[in-house]
């Protein structure tokens, strides 16, 4: 009598795509009670993947999978509308809630918030603060400034990065990184370990800014504009 690992072998064997996926089904049923799970059996794994290349879903399956995709999607929208702060309720009715979700979102990413956030009106203009907040990588003090200018639409980003002795530390790495189109804006500290950068240009969408040093990356809260 044939094994589990010789029948499953000889569904493999089988060239035509067709009669793979028809003797897979098959085998299947006839083992329906001692089926692995995934990730047990790399064999059984790989059998099911190029069987299921070539079987047509049933309506009934179809409608069960798109039910599952669709609830996926929409809590993956929902966790992410939940981790993002919308710099324009700094603005409006909501900024109380505002200014307290961005002060929980930076404590759960180990940043620490030494100038509050806030909205106030700048020069020629309104400018929406996330404040001065700071996080330590290894030996690397990182301190940063962020800011909204709405007017003009874009960022205003000072970054001081200092060693333990409190000294500059040039080269350390700044990006602002937008969900759908990447690196938008890329500069290294100088040798005063400053980063200024007044006038980034952005447009509405996702964003975060990274800092990295040596093989360490430290990343702020995920901000809309």
């Amino acid at each position: 009598m044939k094994s589990f690992k010789d029948e499953l072998a000889k569904v493999l064997s089988n060239k035509d795509e067709t009669g793979l996926s028809k003797a897979f089904e098959k085998f299947c049923r006839v083992h329906a009670d001692s089926l692995p799970l995934p990730g047990q059996d790399p064999a059984f794994d790989k059998a099911m993947w190029v069987a299921s290349e070539h079987i047509a879903l049933s309506k009934k399956d179809e409608s069960i999978l798109n039910r599952v995709t669709g609830r996926l999607l929409g809590e993956q929208a929902d966790l992410v509308a939940s981790t993002c702060l919308k710099l324009k309720d700094l603005i409006g009715n909501s900024r109380e809630a505002a200014l307290q979700t961005w002060q929980d979102m930076l404590s759960a990413m180990t940043w620490q918030q030494m100038v509050p956030a806030g909205a106030l009106r700048g020069v020629g203009g309104q400018m929406v603060s996330l404040g001065t907040f700071q996080r330590k990588l290894s030996e690397a003090n990182i301190q940063l400034n962020l800011g909204w200018l709405v007017d003009e639409d874009h960022l205003r980003i000072l970054l001081q990065a200092q060693n333990n002795e409190q000294e500059a530390l040039p080269d350390v790495e700044l990006r602002v990184t937008e969900a759908s189109k990447g690196v938008v804006f890329s500069r290294k500290t100088n040798q005063d370990g400053a980063v200024v950068a007044p006038n980034v240009q952005i447009g509405p969408g996702q964003y975060q800014i990274q800092v990295f040093w040596m093989e360490e990356v430290a990343e702020t809260p995920i901000f809309v504009i």
